[in-house]
């Protein structure tokens, strides 16, 4: 209920202004092909979450009024102000022409970073720079298995 109202909210903000210019989003599930890309990733690293709703941001173009995509960004399940009981900020994008996805999350001080996963049809691979309350590090996996694990400063 809560996502609708987002959406509706969304729309409103949207309107007219930006309806006139031709912008637009709706709230719809996940497409089979996402799922499934998104599936692939879980299956290499289990600690991936997800939800089953997206966002999709578009343009309609002047002439032919279809539909130009913009941005699909994930809507996160919520409790008590926290997303998977733990991220005060938790950002999902899809990009499933390019097979890429982009996150960002935030726990507070303890711990926040952002990645991108590329998802070919050998391979899933995590780039993530992630910071704690001492240090921040990028790591890169290739199905799951370390390649680089380097400690910024």
């Amino acid at each position: 209920m809560k996502t609708l109202k987002t959406s509706a909210l969304l729309l409103a903000v949207l309107s007219p202004a930006a309806m006139a210019s031709g912008m637009g989003v709706e709230d719809s599930l996940l497409r089979p092909s996402e799922l499934k890309m998104l599936q692939r990733i879980a299956a290499v690293d289990p600690a991936f979450q997800y939800g089953d709703r997206v966002k999709r941001y578009f343009r309609i173009h002047p002439t032919t009024k279809n539909r130009i995509p913009l941005r699909v960004e994930m809507v996160l399940p919520e409790s008590n102000g926290l997303f998977f009981g733990e991220y005060i900020r938790y950002v999902i994008t899809i990009s499933e022409p390019s097979g890429t996805i982009t996150y960002e999350y935030d726990a507070g001080t303890a711990k926040r970073g952002r990645g991108t996963i590329l998802v070919t049809p050998k391979d899933v691979v995590k780039t993530e720079y992630a910071c704690g309350t001492s240090s921040c590090a990028t790591r890169v996996e290739r199905n799951g298995h370390p390649l680089t694990d380097r400690n910024a400063r």
